[in-house]
């Protein structure tokens, strides 16, 4: 895919994928190298936003900015992704440590928890799509009920009613297991 350019942009006129990772990919690694902790994460992040980049080279439009606004809007954009996953894989690490048997705690007791947990995961699987699209995003992803609502188009008041009446919907599941 080709996107044409002013003649002061490039010699030849044309940004070929080629050109694009030619021509950034060193200021690319460089910002990676400084926005994450280690030098394999910089790797990762340098490559994700130089393939996000050409994958969206059509969608250049020149009318909007320079080449290298629209490249480093992609690149920030990455980044910020690539730290979003990265505390969400430490919340996740603090979890399982915190789900952990304690020393006062019985490896029996520790299990009979996750067992619950297991039978309330099989549970939610269940669940119709939207009532578990809807419990994710509340419980597991952590949003408020507006933010539930904004990101499935219902006002913050129905996203709330929703998540009650699914939640309701997995009690009475998880009531008829135990009985």
């Amino acid at each position: 895919m080709e996107v044409v350019l002013s003649s002061s942009e490039l010699d030849s006129g044309v940004l070929t994928a080629e050109e694009l990772c030619r021509r950034y990919a060193p200021s690319v690694c460089r910002f990676a190298a400084m926005m994450t902790r280690t030098s394999p994460d910089a790797d990762d992040l340098a490559q994700d936003a130089l393939l996000r980049a050409v994958r969206a080279i059509g969608s250049y439009d020149p009318t909007r900015g320079t080449p290298e606004a629209w490249l480093w809007r992609i690149v920030v954009n990455a980044a910020r992704d690539s730290a979003h996953r990265g505390e969400r894989a430490r919340a996740l690490l603090e979890r399982l440590a915190f789900n952990s048997p304690r020393e006062s705690e019985s490896v029996e007791t520790t299990v009979l928890a996750n067992l619950r947990d297991d039978d309330l995961h099989a549970q939610l699987r269940l669940l119709r799509y939207r009532d578990r699209t809807l419990l994710a995003l509340r419980y597991g992803a952590g949003l408020d009920t507006a933010e539930v609502g904004a990101a499935i188009g219902l006002s913050p008041e129905s996203a709330g009613t929703a998540i009650r009446r699914a939640l309701a919907r997995l009690r009475s599941r998880l009531e008829v297991r135990q009985q």
